[in-house]
């Protein structure tokens, strides 16, 4: 398969008539063909990009010889307990990307976030099928 907008949608499909319910959230690497078919296949599921991805795009952009302090920076904004607070963590994150004149990890950063915190509109137990909560 490739990686279009027909063949997501073929497994998408090919998932639903398996039987797959109830989806609510898709997590993936920002594929646009993924990302058109999702809200045709999956109406009800919100999309999150890959933390991993998204790291992975600003470490394209930042010097080796920064690449420890980036990665504790970006970690820190996924480690808060709220949307909230995730957001404030990568708004300091920026201001010190762009401290450390890391123009280029700075606008992705603040291009990109928001697209890496749909999880903290979910509870736990609304995602894990299995919880008593």
């Amino acid at each position: 398969m490739k990686e279009d907008r027909e063949s997501w949608r073929s497994f998408f499909v090919w998932l639903k008539e398996r039987g797959l319910t109830g989806v609510r959230l898709t997590i993936g690497d920002k594929n646009l063909g993924m990302l058109e078919t999702i809200p045709e296949v999956f109406p009800e599921a919100r999309y999150q990009r890959c933390t991993v991805h998204f790291y992975r795009n600003i470490f394209s952009v930042t010097p080796r010889n920064k690449m420890k302090t980036v990665a504790l920076m970006l970690k820190a904004i996924h480690a808060q307990e709220s949307k909230k607070a995730a957001r404030e963590k990568a708004i300091q994150a920026a201001e010190k990307l762009r401290a450390r004149k890391l123009a280029k990890a700075t606008r992705k950063v603040e291009d990109g976030i928001e697209e890496t915190l749909t999880l903290y509109g979910f509870s736990y137990a609304a995602l894990d099928p299995d919880s008593d909560q």
